[in-house]
């Protein structure tokens, strides 16, 4: 593991264990092992470091995305059922709680949230790349964005089973019939 690698997991565990309150250079040095001057090689501020820690997110998210798109069956509205798929995985970025602390973070400095805009345009062609309809695709992706900003802010609507009955309908949107789209 490298060492930038290092300091990004050791500034994820301060948030998930503290708040992003209580991240700072020396506090991700001390847990990292690593001198000050060490975080200051790889991140010259504490923007760059959260920059890190929301790219290895963003990282995150799409590595489940394109898992899920390689075993998803081709056909229409692929990249939309890899996203239900992996909005339900439980394992996904959504429900590690340095997400929301850094949604927190990045909205104070809204720079930070290029990356994230780039890369929800990409997911946003992705879906329309595919899809027959363009609408019935977003309209599943809004809500599949609307229940990954609910699990990274705690709230939980529902069981397992709600859960998995919500995939099935958000699936059933996606599944074409002969003679056209359902």
């Amino acid at each position: 593991m490298s060492t930038s690698d290092t300091i990004i997991d050791a500034a994820m565990a301060i948030v998930r264990d503290q708040g992003v309150g209580k991240l700072t250079l020396d506090a991700a040095a001390k847990v990292a092992g690593v001198s000050k001057g060490g975080v200051l090689y790889h991140f010259k501020s504490k923007d760059d470091l959260i920059r890190g820690m929301v790219q290895r997110l963003i990282d995150q998210c799409d590595q489940l995305n394109r898992d899920y798109y390689q075993r998803e069956p081709e056909g229409p509205y692929r990249w939309a059922r890899t996203l239900v798929r992996a909005c339900f995985d439980p394992t996904g970025p959504a429900n590690d709680p340095v997400g929301g602390a850094l949604l927190a973070a990045i909205t104070v400095n809204p720079d930070l949230m290029a990356p994230v805009h780039a890369m929800y345009a990409l997911w946003q062609d992705r879906i329309a790349s595919d899809s027959p309809d363009v609408t019935r695709a977003g309209l599943i992706r809004t809500a599949m964005d609307g229940l990954y900003f609910q699990r990274l802010m705690g709230i939980r609507l529902g069981d397992d089973k709600a859960g998995e009955c919500l995939m099935r309908h958000a699936l059933d949107l996606l599944t074409v019939k002969e003679g056209g789209p359902s």
